[in-house]
């Protein structure tokens, strides 16, 4: 499952509304998902990983958005 990032242009600061919102709700309704963030791409890993991209909880990853 991917989250994609708008932007209305370049010059303007990305605010990652959309996946922050996400976030929260998983939160918020205790879902333990677990989370990569490569390139402005999320992912939620659900099902076996295999890759070598940091692997964030819901929390960490909102916190290094909202610090971002």
């Amino acid at each position: 499952m991917e989250f994609g990032i708008k932007m209305k242009n370049n010059m303007e600061e990305r605010t990652y509304k959309t996946i922050k919102w996400v976030l929260k709700s998983h939160i918020k309704n205790g879902v333990k998902s677990l989370w990569t963030w490569k390139n402005d791409n999320f992912t939620m890993i659900y099902e076996n990983y295999s890759g070598k991209d940091r692997i964030y909880t819901s929390h960490q990853l909102l916190n290094l958005l909202e610090n971002e």
